[in-house]
């Protein structure tokens, strides 16, 4: 299994795209759904367009590469995210 190392504190997820934020200019970010429910992801480019969205399920972790202008907000801030290095050799 591959390894990763984090390299900002980890933040509460932003819940609107006004607010959402490029997690310190990551390329590679992890995210994780601490909520009991299911909440939608979504990424916008720099002009914030969105470029895609998904959906956590309760207690799902990923691992979303970007650009590190795009931004990141989540429908509830039970959503964390934070910017890591991936994988660590």
């Amino acid at each position: 299994m591959a390894s990763y190392r984090p390299i900002t504190e980890e933040i509460a997820a932003p819940t609107t795209s006004g607010n959402a934020v490029t997690v310190s200019d990551a390329d590679r970010v992890r995210v994780v759904n601490t909520g009991t429910s299911s909440y939608l992801l979504t990424i916008l480019d720099s002009s914030d367009n969105t470029i895609g969205s998904m959906t956590l399920t309760a207690g799902e972790k990923v691992f979303i590469n970007k650009r590190d202008s795009d931004k990141l907000y989540a429908a509830n801030s039970n959503v964390r995210f934070a910017r890591i290095t991936y994988p660590v050799l």
